[in-house]
């Protein structure tokens, strides 16, 4: 299972030339579906670097369609997803991301996609990954978690937090996580890492390394 978790997608050459080793090839014209769904709970600004990612994506040569799982039958998205060799799922609210993969139908078929596609998540997209989607460090983002299910798909073995020490999320610094931190590994153990818009998290099956511009943790 090839994954790259970002906290602001494809935002440096050192994460571009990451996926390519990845993915084993060259990018331009690959085919990228490019999930909106946890942007479109946000709205608002979150059209913005929305915007700027998809410019990115398609300045690298990849053909995109873009797709809302939400309200969508199977039937009609299913095909979509194969087509593709790239998932990327764009951020927004983590928790409604997390609904809808499991609500749509998607979800029983991430494990079969996922053998020959790879997942580039950006924020809510790389956390939906982890063991949980609602606890101590990912709660400082002030979502609305009301009536949502914690759990996240868990497919990767450790939590993750984006953004950090950026400006529009003023929680996210280091003293708070760490501090946050304490109560999560009580919990359930499991390894954290804090990336900021420089970063991401490579996963290719058991190998998992940090590639970044900027700052980052381990915990």
């Amino acid at each position: 299972m090839k994954l790259l978790l970002t906290s602001a997608g494809i935002s440096n050459k050192t994460i571009e030339d990451e996926l390519k080793k990845l993915l084993g090839k060259e990018l331009n014209g690959l085919k990228v579906l490019f999930c909106t769904t946890a942007s479109n709970y946000e709205g608002g600004d979150m059209s913005e670097w929305l915007i700027d990612d998809l410019q990115k994506l398609k300045s690298l040569g990849l053909k995109i369609d873009i797709c809302d799982i939400n309200g969508i039958s199977k039937e009609k998205f299913l095909p979509r997803f194969e087509w593709a060799d790239i998932f990327f799922f764009e951020g927004g609210n983590t928790q409604w991301l997390r609904k809808c993969i499991k609500n749509s139908g998607l979800e029983a078929h991430i494990p079969e996609l996922l053998k020959t596609r790879i997942w580039i998540g950006a924020s809510a997209g790389s956390c939906v990954l982890c063991p949980t989607v609602s606890n101590s460090c990912q709660d400082l983002f002030d979502e609305n978690i009301d009536g949502y299910s914690t759990d996240g798909l868990n497919l990767v073995d450790f939590q993750f937090i984006p953004h950090l020490n950026n400006e529009g999320f003023p929680k996210i610094r280091f003293e708070n996580l760490e501090k946050a931190s304490k109560n999560l590994l009580e919990i359930d153990g499991k390894k954290l890492y804090i990336i900021d818009d420089n970063g991401a998290i490579s996963v290719n099956d058991t190998t998992i390394k940090v590639v970044s511009e900027g700052k980052w943790y381990e915990i």
